[in-house]
């Protein structure tokens, strides 16, 4: 699980809960140690909430960890979103189709646990017409990692 809320003033307290589960895919380049890299496929859903407007916002998408599991890892990554409504707290994200892209951390405390930061932001991307207002967010999670 992971929440937060907006980077600026400007998407008037926008606030994000979310559940999120990743998929390792079978590429990876890591040492002996666990240093590397590796991929994933991380899947979204939750709800987003501005003013008294709350509507779901899902994705999917590839993102890359870079470090170790057993300690730190750089978490990066691109996703492809769909909101329920295009409207929240009086901004207009033009459209439903939207795209998010994230840089964060996790911090493994043990195999099977973490706490993660991220910063990401959506975006429509320009592709629904000239109206991109862009969505920036803090994020903090907790990870759970069955089977480590």
């Amino acid at each position: 699980m992971r929440g937060g809320f907006s980077a600026d003033g400007k998407d008037h307290g926008a606030e994000i809960m979310e559940g999120f589960a990743s998929y390792q895919l079978p590429w990876s380049l890591r040492s002996k140690g666990g240093w590397g890299v590796s991929t994933e496929v991380a899947l979204t859903a939750g709800t987003l909430s501005s003013g008294d407007d709350r509507g779901f916002v899902g994705s999917l998408g590839p993102a890359f960890d870079i470090g170790n599991p057993n300690s730190l890892e750089l978490d990066l990554g691109v996703s492809i979103a769909i909101l329920s409504r295009d409207r929240f707290g009086g901004r207009d994200y033009n459209g439903i189709q939207q795209f998010i892209s994230h840089a964060g951390v996790i911090y493994h405390f043990t195999p099977a646990f973490a706490l993660s930061y991220r910063f990401q932001h959506m975006s429509n991307a320009g592709l629904n017409g000239g109206i991109n207002p862009g969505l920036n967010m803090h994020l903090f999670g907790v990870n759970w990692y069955p089977g480590r």
